[in-house]
């Protein structure tokens, strides 16, 4: 794949004048003829050159800036990859436009139009929900780079980073199990949710490895928000006494059954099953988050990569920018383990 984009060179070359010219068109300063200025005009539209607030930069063909999208800022996960692209950029000299589109394929195609028109060397897309064939020929059109830092991808157009879902839910399926479990749950996350499909999966498959029940309803989809959490764990426990531990598919779901084992009655322990006298639940919850300050709970986490996944993706990004055309790759980060409080 061809990374050089389109340059002022090229397009005076194509139109037969000089850059002085095309300078001159670009800025709309100077005095320049009609004919000379649609031969221009025509160039730039056959070329695909890109128009943009650093077209004096571009004799260089590089502007030193690298562009970043996010569909929510606010997301732990994304803020953290965020978080990891800038303090790798920033190593290298590089300036990091950050935009957040928002939940629609409008509000993308809208942020990667202004980081188009303001001529990065490279973007960064944080998650794949708006991925497409389109979009990856669009990028390539322009021949801008672009890499996908994610929770989850089934993308293969680009190069991917992205954290293992499934073999963190085995790490926290196994360490359940290990500390005297039979009967877990799984709790959290949409039906659409890639992240949480790959995490079932994981979850499901080290049970059936240990010889264990698992049933459909103990894997329970719910939303982010914490009182509909808390209602729907407190509902579960009254309903199955029996189920000694819950994988919390995120930090909220953590939270949330925390207060509701509070609210039903129960104790929590970080992971053994070794009272017979009072009723117990022990929970497992994936960091997405990665400050131990929020963690004043008895909860273990299976801590994520997230900053990592970002500063991979950058040195990625770095190396397209730098004239890598390998096939693009997709890197899977592996999960740790936090015993937060005991």
């Amino acid at each position: 794949m061809n990374l050089r984009k389109v340059t002022i060179v090229d397009v005076a070359q194509q139109a037969g004048v000089s850059v002085t010219t095309v300078s001159l068109v670009l800025s709309g300063k100077g005095r320049i003829s009609r004919k000379t200025a649609d031969k221009v005009n025509a160039a730039i539209e056959e070329l695909g050159y890109v128009r943009n607030q650093q077209a004096a930069t571009l004799r260089d063909n590089i502007s030193n800036v690298i562009g970043l999208i996010v569909k929510d800022i606010t997301e732990p996960f994304y803020a953290e990859v965020a978080a990891g692209v800038s303090e790798y950029a920033e190593t290298q000299g590089k300036q990091v436009f950050l935009t957040q589109c928002g939940n629609s394929s409008a509000g993308f195609a809208r942020s990667l139009d202004s980081l188009i028109r303001y001529g990065v060397d490279g973007v960064i897309v944080g998650g794949g929900k708006f991925l497409t064939n389109d979009v990856v020929e669009r990028i390539n059109h322009y021949q801008i780079p672009m890499v996908c830092a994610a929770r989850a991808s089934e993308f293969s157009g680009i190069d991917v980073v992205r954290p293992d879902n499934a073999s963190a839910a085995r790490m926290a399926t196994e360490y359940l199990i290990k500390n005297g479990h039979r009967q877990i749950a799984y709790f959290g996350g949409e039906s659409d949710s890639l992240t949480r499909a790959e995490r079932v999966g994981g979850y499901c498959s080290t049970l059936v490895q240990y010889g264990l029940p698992f049933r459909t309803e103990w894997i329970v989809e719910t939303d982010n928000k914490q009182q509909n959490i808390i209602r729907r764990v407190s509902e579960f426990m009254y309903q199955y006494p029996k189920v000694s531990a819950i994988v919390c598919h995120n930090t909220g779901t953590a939270l949330g059954a925390y207060f509701a084992a509070l609210s039903t009655g129960n104790t929590v322990r970080q992971g053994d099953n070794e009272s017979y006298f009072t009723q117990e639940i022990a929970l497992v919850g994936f960091d997405d988050i990665g400050s131990e300050a929020l963690y004043d709970i008895p909860v273990a986490f299976i801590t994520q990569p997230s900053r990592d996944v970002g500063r991979s993706a950058a040195t990625r990004l770095l190396r397209r920018i730098g004239g890598d055309s390998s096939p693009p790759a997709s890197v899977t980060l592996s999960p740790g383990f936090s015993q937060l409080n005991g």
